[in-house]
């Protein structure tokens, strides 16, 4: 993965050496400041400035945490604490931290100049930031004085070539001879992958064999050459080629390679339609039809890596990385996607995406186990690898038992959406049901059975489901009768076991005739799920498959074939 995006680095490689490092950043607010170059260097004045439209002639790189000194721009931080003093410890700390910078020989004039007008510097940004409503995303920079001219950090020859020495100076000081890992070369070497990406630490067990910081340069030695292409290829990456997934904190990185040779140009196309997408379609979990369908447009030698990151202050961690995923894999996704909501035939049905997915095993974060199961179900996705069914079903009768208690009528569009992510997921090859007998019938209720042959394979789950059926239309007489569904509590809150949903029958038919609503249709109804009990063998299946079923039957209570009451309309309106 680091050398696909080393390859990216290549493709896009800066003129000037800093470019590569300076990064962008969002700000709020900006001072800046003004130093006279003279000789001698003095201070002058603070400012609030409008920040240039290409950032990186700040030479800002990312100081959180105990790193500092590597740039002429830093943030301006805030203690949750009341008063004046908020404002003056956050400046005090953030000119102590750009002063660092000028620690550098060829920076000496600055880092005095600073030491003599500490106090005075202080009180200018003091004032500038005291009536700011909003002192979040501020940010302290330095413009320089040469004669009529006002210079940007990346326009002084001198402080260019102070930030890339901070910048390398871990790879200089800490390097050796030895063997690139990327580009094979015997060169200066250093452990220095983990400056540019986070994730990438060597105190994790398992990733140096040691454990000791001084045997890290032997698990992943890399060199200036390809260190400054990483940092370039990083920036691309997180810029350009980032997707938000689920939530902001949580981005999608997509990228991608071409296995051909001389596919330069290719790959710089594929590359910018991403980011066209990018900038469009910010939200993959939540367009992955859209933003799938121009990834799958592709030639079948693109590939693409997908890097789903879990980002917190100045730490990156890597929560799941899917290698080598193929336009036509991403085809058939999104035609199976179509393929669902078009076999389900209900109106305003949202699609079975990772976002619907997610807010059914119900918006799992962090290391819940829901959230390793979620991103197990995303791998099988995208990699068409197996998932468990009774796992998946779990999750949907739990939000569907919740839903159904506290909700009103959403368990409903809830089951819906269910069933058409279990006929994607099966069309996708995540599950394996198998299809089952195709029957020959003029009859309305073997026909909807046929459309559905992966799911309806067996006569106990039509007999289920057509209990359902029955149960919902109960349900719908009693709304229409009392304004009140009281049979509801038969379900058992939906958890029942085989003989408790047979049992339903002989009290849906003595509900039926007691409404006096049991005509032709609920009698071939009851009927038909009795021959399809008495055809089922002893089942093998589980509380939440039973439960699905019957659910799904209880849904489709109002909807063609099996329709007969206008009451049932009534009812899913209002239940």
């Amino acid at each position: 993965m680091l050398t696909k995006i080393i390859k990216i680095g290549k493709l896009y490689q800066q003129e000037e050496l800093f470019e590569n490092f300076a990064k962008t950043f969002k700000s709020n607010l900006l001072v800046a400041l003004y130093f006279d170059l003279g000789p001698p260097v003095q201070y002058i004045s603070s400012h609030i400035i409008e920040p240039p439209e290409n950032l990186q002639k700040l030479l800002y790189y990312d100081q959180k945490g105990n790193v500092s000194g590597k740039s002429p721009t830093v943030s301006i931080t805030f203690k949750n604490e009341d008063g004046s003093e908020k404002i003056r410890k956050g400046v005090e700390k953030a000119i102590l931290k750009l002063k660092s910078f000028f620690k550098h020989p060829m920076l000496k004039d600055f880092e005095n100049c600073i030491n003599d007008e500490f106090e005075s510097i202080v009180l200018d940004v003091e004032k500038l930031l005291t009536d700011q409503k909003n002192l979040k995303g501020v940010y302290l920079t330095v413009k320089l004085l040469r004669h009529d001219s006002e210079l940007f950090p990346s326009e002084h020859g001198e402080f260019v070539k102070a930030f890339i020495d901070n910048i390398l100076k871990k790879s200089v000081e800490g390097g050796e001879e030895g063997i690139c890992t990327f580009c094979g070369r015997k060169k200066i070497v250093s452990a220095t992958v983990n400056e540019v990406f986070k994730f990438a630490t060597f105190d994790k067990p398992g990733f140096c064999p040691s454990l000791k910081k001084d045997d890290s340069i032997k698990v992943l030695p890399i060199c200036d050459e390809c260190k400054s292409q990483l940092q370039n290829g990083a920036n691309k990456v997180i810029q350009e080629l980032s997707f938000n997934f689920l939530k902001n904190q949580n981005p999608l990185w997509v990228i991608p390679s071409i296995i051909e040779e001389n596919s330069e140009e290719i790959l710089k196309n594929v590359i910018q339609r991403i980011a066209d997408t990018s900038k469009k379609l910010k939200d993959f979990a939540n367009s992955e039809r859209e933003i799938e369908l121009v990834l799958s447009e592709e030639k079948s030698t693109v590939h693409y890596d997908f890097l789903f990151m879990e980002l917190n202050q100045n730490q990156q961690r890597i929560e799941l990385h899917l290698t080598e995923i193929s336009p036509t894999r991403l085809k058939k996704i999104v035609q199976s996607i179509d393929d669902s909501k078009r076999r389900i035939k209900i109106d305003d049905l949202p699609e079975p995406s990772l976002g619907m997915l997610w807010k059914l095993y119900e918006k799992p974060s962090g290391s819940d186990k829901s959230r390793k199961d979620y991103l197990a179900l995303v791998k099988s996705i995208f990699q068409e690898e197996p998932y468990s069914y009774s796992r998946l079903l779990w999750y949907f009768m739990r939000k569907i038992r919740k839903s159904a208690i506290t909700e009103g009528a959403w368990w409903r569009k809830l089951t819906y959406v269910s069933f058409a992510a279990i006929l994607h997921l099966n069309q996708i090859n995540v599950l394996n049901l198998r299809r089952g007998e195709y029957i020959v019938s003029s009859s309305e209720i073997d026909q909807f059975f046929n459309s559905y042959p992966e799911f309806f394979n067996l006569p106990w789950k039509k007999a289920v489901f057509l209990t359902g059926v029955l149960a919902g239309k109960v349900l719908s007489v009693q709304y229409a009768k009392r304004q009140a569904t009281p049979f509801f509590k038969k379900f058992k809150g939906l958890k029942m076991n085989m003989q408790d949903v047979m049992g339903l029958l002989a009290d849906i038919r003595n509900k039926l005739q007691q409404y006096d609503a049991y005509g032709k249709k609920s009698d071939e109804l009851l009927k038909t799920a009795a021959e399809y009990y008495l055809q089922s063998s002893k089942s093998n299946t589980t509380i939440d498959e039973l439960n699905f079923i019957f659910t799904l039957g209880l849904a489709y209570a109002g909807k063609e074939p099996f329709k007969k009451y206008e009451e049932v309309e009534e009812y899913e309106q209002q239940i």
